[in-house]
């Protein structure tokens, strides 16, 4: 219907322009493109959608938000690979729930309670905000006094102020909470029969067997009765139909579900030996560990200090008693080689002399100095089959897990019969 009105409404403009005898310029014709994209792309644009499936231009452009700088500048330039993600974290979350698999490992029953608890309490919270009152300059004026008596508060400074009426709401909402609360809780019946306890209001019932500890028990059971009343209200209110809260439980479970499907996944998963063994083979030369020294590295501010505990090492003094000396109770002994990132490691190879005993001073920035002592040096050379093989095994397993991963969710998208649409929207 959406593609039938567009092509409709290009045909009409471009019969308008023919009638009137006009010359429409390459610019007034982006102008016209751009206003009817503007009026085809809303919110509720529909770009992928499926069975059971369906991801909107406001689940996109609220997913994007939420990106760090470097993943939008890659996404910037691969929108569709972002929607790609985005149906593929949506279609592992419905096969996990259609398949059984939720129920199996407790994530449907996680699912409901934190529905529940997050719905309550947003509840509870909107109720509370709008009993509570904006803070007047009397009351903030009468805190002032209690905080500091003897300053006059015609001197309260702006940032006194500012934090002054930050306490003093949230007090009021801790109040305004306490009540909502408080006002059902004073119509709960609670009942001790036939070795159960019961609480009931407002046609919601709540029970479980009596315990060892009664009095503890019914205040847990309160608390559940709380959840469940305003989750109802929640409920009659359309909290569940929200948006936002779509989102952002859909994007919380899909994680979960996700977890779920690797685990699964990993179960069929088998690395063989010959396979690790090839593996070693083929990248012997990856297997090697450079030459590495481990040295203990003392910071300084001040470079006569530095020069202080330096001397103090070539007298025989130890680095333990040389960081007793200076203060430095965290030094310790730690493994450096040449690395570029690593200033550190390369003045030791650089400059200094890994294989002997001897501090140097390194210079880091201004008004910093760095004193490095090596203990001990490491010979580089290859590491052993025997001693790379865990390694390898995992390396080889999360590649087949991908690989798995990529072949489970090319079949879901046929089988959920996915479609991408819409998807000039997106640039």
């Amino acid at each position: 219907m959406r593609g039938k009105l567009g092509i409709l409404l290009t045909a009409t403009l471009f019969l308008l322009s023919c009638s009137n005898g006009e010359k429409v310029s390459k610019a007034e014709k982006v102008k016209k493109e751009k206003g009817l994209q503007s009026r085809v792309c809303s919110d509720d644009t529909v770009l992928a959608k499926g069975k059971n499936i369906k991801v909107t231009l406001a689940d996109y452009r609220s997913t994007w938000k939420l990106l760090n700088p470097k993943a939008k500048e890659f996404f910037k330039n691969h929108p569709e690979e972002l929607l790609r993600r985005m149906v593929n974290r949506r279609l592992v979350l419905a096969y996990v729930k259609d398949s059984g698999l939720a129920k199996e490992y407790g994530l449907d029953r996680e699912m409901e309670e934190f529905k529940k608890e997050y719905l309550s309490r947003k509840f509870v919270s909107d109720l509370a905000r709008k009993r509570v009152k904006p803070i007047s300059e009397e009351e903030i004026e009468k805190r002032f006094r209690e905080l500091f008596p003897n300053k006059d508060p015609k001197e309260i400074s702006q940032g006194d102020r500012e934090f002054i009426k930050n306490e003093l709401q949230v007090k009021a909402y801790d109040r305004a909470v306490s009540s909502v609360y408080s006002e059902i809780e004073k119509k709960l019946k609670v009942v001790k029969k036939d070795g159960k306890l019961t609480i009931e209001c407002c046609g919601i019932k709540v029970s479980e067997k009596l315990g060892k500890d009664p009095k503890k028990q019914e205040e847990k059971l309160k608390e559940r009765f709380l959840t469940e009343y305003f989750y109802s209200q929640a409920l009659k209110a359309g909290y569940d139909k929200d948006p936002e809260f779509k989102r952002m439980f859909t994007e919380y479970f899909a994680g979960k579900a996700i977890e779920v499907f690797k685990r699964e996944l990993s179960k069929k998963i088998e690395v063989k030996p010959e396979e690790v063994e090839d593996y070693y083979r083929r990248n012997k030369e990856k297997f090697k560990m450079p030459e590495r020294v481990k040295a203990v590295v003392f910071y300084f501010s001040d470079e006569r200090r530095a020069k202080e505990a330096k001397e103090l090492l070539d007298k025989g003094k130890s680095w333990q008693e040389v960081a007793k000396r200076f203060g430095q109770f965290n030094a310790r002994e730690r493994v450096y080689y040449k690395d570029a990132k690593d200033p550190i490691g390369v003045a030791i190879f650089s400059i200094g002399n890994p294989k002997g005993k001897e501090a140097i001073i390194i210079s880091l920035s201004e008004n910093r100095y760095a004193l490095a002592y090596p203990v001990q040096y490491i010979l580089g050379g290859p590491i052993p089959f025997e001693k790379a093989k865990k390694f390898i095994e995992l390396k080889l397993k999360e590649r087949k897990l991908r690989e798995a991963e990529e072949k489970e969710l090319s079949k879901l998208w046929k089988e959920y019969k996915v479609k991408l649409e819409n998807l000039s929207c997106l640039r």
